[in-house]
């Protein structure tokens, strides 16, 4: 049958052998000896480059939906470091908050330590005037009582002499 095709027509078909031989006619011009290579050789690379082709569209795909997926997922996950930041500010001013209102306690604390300490301090200084005061009560009581007991002898003697008189009354 190859001998029934003109030259010009065998050339043509040699010639754009590449872009002929995946297409419907390329494996029946080989049946029929026109094309050069075997038929079903011809046909199993073709359908191996059409599998690959197919694949590799689909892999593209998915590659391209992988990429896009990974930009969101970057997106996703680019939030979550500012919330995760602003959590952490929100931590650390709590912490800070916290840690003022400790000092402020802490130092109430100390400020009414020293309240009592100076209140103590104080109510033993007036307990030890009282103690001092009633010492001087004491005191002045053995003045009056010594100066009373000095008087004792003169006043009993007048009070004697007095008496010797009175015994001899008239």
């Amino acid at each position: 049958m190859g001998a029934a095709v003109s030259k010009h027509n065998k050339d043509y078909i040699n010639g754009n052998w590449d872009k002929i031989k995946c297409s419907p006619i390329g494996p029946f011009i080989q049946m029929l000896g026109i094309a050069p290579g075997n038929a079903n050789d011809t046909s199993n690379l073709c359908k191996s480059s059409a599998f690959s082709s197919q694949f590799n569209s689909s892999m593209t795909e998915h590659i391209n939906m992988t990429g896009k997926l990974t930009s969101g997922l970057d997106a996703v996950s680019s939030t979550m470091d500012k919330f995760r930041k602003v959590i952490a500010t929100i931590e650390q001013s709590a912490f800070n908050d916290l840690s003022k209102v400790a000092t402020l306690i802490f130092s109430l604390y100390v400020k009414i330590g020293n309240l009592m300490f100076t209140l103590v301090k104080n109510l033993t200084n007036i307990m030890g005037i009282f103690k001092q005061t009633v010492n001087v009560g004491a005191s002045i009581s053995k003045l009056l009582i010594a100066f009373i007991d000095l008087l004792r002898d003169p006043v009993n003697g007048v009070i004697d002499f007095v008496d010797a008189f009175s015994r001899f009354k008239i």
